[in-house]
């Protein structure tokens, strides 16, 4: 076998010796073993489920969360005539059909999709047909309650990969402590002799900190950057704004700077992170988003332009520094501000009681189906995206309900110019339905076809759908309905609520800690590189020599942080002005909590309150302080 691997090796990727572990990872994987693969940020984690698909019958299935890490091996195995499909959000039907028809014929060694993409029914029929040799799992730390980027669509994993019957499972993370490691196993059946976990320390980083004030930071990072020997840099900050604010300071001193983040469109960020690929940015200023699956050997510095949220994003976000083996440097600006916007951002997801037991209600008491528009559950009950989903996903786990499926909410139809259209066919309350929604110009909520028409949604859709097939109409249809099954009805509401309750309380405890954990490793005398290898479990004793700690450079025992200001007259006026406005639209402690510390809320974004002058007017204050006026000063339930 290690002739064959080295052959495959050199032959398929122009290597002549494997990095430490992939050897013993693939062939742990070609005998059939279910395995966990631990490896540093840029250790070669995709290797080793790319060469033992070209040895193994069958297609390797590979699940990513990342879009970009899909397209950009799907591009680069192409390039080096490997036979290669995908399917994800990306793709429009057409191509998602051509796609599983080649799958179901075999035409595939690896097959790259998303967790969320395996809901749809499509594609789950094919890879339930087919063999599949291989299941590999990217981000698997994903699916632990205590991993640092917790994803509710990893939830099902298990279970649905274990419907593809595979020869064997391979689950990759950069980044697990081993909390997460032993969930990773025990979910998906690995032995703990079939865990192969590499050092997360990488002797060419130098870890840096840098104490500073919130107002003082600019002087430290352009100092790191005006050294040419930083560039290219990943710059990470907070929030959208900060990102565009620091590209803006950098260009300003001649750097070619780019701010990266969620509110630009997908071409957008494209584009820029083509251009960083290809040398023509220096700096890429950015939200955590950006850096995951991006293949980017010369990174010669990651600053963290505020504090992190975990050791584990500390670690990952540095680990794209220096991924050819050369020194490269990875520098926190280490400021007690950043702590206040951090907490809040966590205190914020505390989910209240009312609008759970409000969600729970609604789902169970509709018979044994059920559905949601999830966009609107979110807003009525201001609940994060991810809250939303982990509630769901959990009830599913816990066998209460069962995903079927989901339609559209809302259709915006027109008849095809030119084109000779006969309703004469249909019955009079389908013509009247029909000819409402194309002459109203505008998009129609069809929740309302049997108030209005005596036509049930079910029908309207069907007819639309013969028309658009004839060619004689077009339509827009938008708004999502998650349907379910319902397993076993819920005859104790409050039990599941309190259930539910207590995990979501436990992960907001846990990321509280994780915090606590960054600053204690910001303010260590320790070497920082041997603190954070601790915290997943290394027993690391020998200092890197290279740190800010091993180098002994002066740091003040507590990181520099402002006074906390007094609420002032003008922004008690500013507040009680909103509230007594005829348009104010905040009803609840927690809606005007989040408004004042400046977070973003799917309520406040539906009603455009994230553009009020006055979000984020008490930003600087602790999240509890503000609810505890919010309560004193609204009457308000949560």
């Amino acid at each position: 076998m290690a002739d064959t691997l080295t052959q495959t090796l050199s032959r398929h990727f122009g290597h002549q010796t494997f990095r430490p572990l992939q050897r013993e990872i693939i062939e742990s994987v070609l005998n059939g073993d279910p395995t966990l693969a631990i490896l540093p940020t840029g250790g070669g984690k995709s290797l080793t489920y790319q060469l033992p698909a070209l040895l193994l019958d069958g297609v390797t299935l590979v699940i990513s969360p990342l879009i970009s890490l899909i397209q950009d091996q799907t591009q680069e195995l192409k390039r080096k005539g490997l036979a290669v499909g995908h399917f994800d959000s990306t793709l429009n039907s057409e191509l998602r059909s051509q796609q599983l028809s080649l799958l179901r014929k075999g035409e595939f060694k690896l097959f790259y999709t998303s967790p969320e993409s395996l809901a749809n029914p499509a594609l789950s029929t094919v890879l339930r047909q087919i063999d599949i040799a291989l299941v590999a799992i990217d981000e698997a730390h994903c699916i632990s309650d205590w991993g640092h980027s917790y994803r509710p669509s990893y939830l099902y994993l298990p279970k649905i990969v274990r419907s593809f019957k595979p020869h064997s499972v391979l689950a990759l993370t950069a980044t697990a402590t081993h909390k997460t490691a032993s969930e990773i196993r025990k979910l998906f059946k690995i032995k703990t002799a079939q865990q192969f976990s590499s050092s997360h320390l990488r002797p060419n980083l130098r870890f840096k900190i840098t104490p500073c004030s919130a107002n003082k930071k600019d002087q430290p990072l352009l100092a790191t950057l005006s050294n040419k020997e930083n560039l290219p840099a990943i710059v990470y900050a907070m929030r959208q704004e900060q990102c565009e604010a620091i590209a803006h300071l950098l260009n300003t001193h001649g750097y070619k700077a780019r701010s990266y983040h969620a509110g630009l469109n997908t071409t957008a960020r494209s584009q820029i992170q083509n251009a960083f690929l290809r040398d023509e940015i220096e700096v890429v200023v950015a939200t955590i988003a950006f850096g995951m699956g991006v293949d980017k050997p010369n990174i010669r510095s990651v600053i963290h332009y505020h504090l992190p949220k975990s050791p584990e994003g500390w670690m990952q976000e540095s680990g794209r520094a220096g991924r050819d083996g050369l020194p490269s440097l990875c520098q926190l600006l280490a400021c007690g501000d950043d702590l206040i916007p951090l907490e809040n951002f966590i205190q914020a997801k505390v989910i209240r009681e009312r609008p759970l037991t409000k969600l729970i209600g609604s789902l169970f008491e509709h018979g044994m189906t059920s559905k949601i528009s999830p966009y609107h559950t979110r807003v009525q009950l201001d609940l994060h995206v991810s809250s939303l989903d982990i509630i769901l996903a959990r009830l599913e786990v816990s066998g209460y309900l069962k995903f079927i499926g989901t339609s559209w909410r809302y259709i915006w139809a027109w008849p095809v110019a030119g084109s000779r259209l006969d309703l004469s066919s249909f019955s009079k309350i389908i013509r009247n339905a029909l000819e409402h929604i194309f002459n109203l110009g505008e998009r129609y909520d069809t929740e309302s076809t049997e108030s209005d028409f005596s036509v049930t949604p079910n029908k309207l859709w069907k007819t639309l759908d013969e028309l658009k097939e004839d060619g004689t109409i077009v339509y827009k249809p938008s708004g999502w309905f998650w349907h379910y099954k319902i397993n076993k009805k819920s005859r104790d509401v409050a039990a599941i609520k309190h259930e539910l309750l207590d995990h979501l309380q436990k992960q907001i405890a846990t990321e509280m800690a994780k915090l606590g954990e960054v600053q204690r490793i910001a303010t260590t005398r320790a070497c920082i590189p041997n603190k954070l290898a601790q915290w997943f479990g290394e027993n690391v004793s020998t200092p890197c020599g290279t740190c800010s700690s091993c180098r002994k450079e002066a740091r003040p025992r507590k990181l520099p942080r402002s006074t906390v200001p007094p609420v002032s007259d003008a922004q008690l006026e500013a507040i009680h002005k909103l509230l007594d406005s005829p348009k104010n639209r905040i009803r609840t402690n927690q809606q005007l909590t989040r408004f004042l510390c400046g977070i973003p809320s799917p309520y406040l974004r539906h009603y455009w309150l994230t553009k009020n002058s006055n979000f984020g007017l008490l930003s600087k204050h602790h999240y509890t302080d503000i609810h505890n006026y919010a309560k004193a000063i609204l009457n308000a339930a949560d």
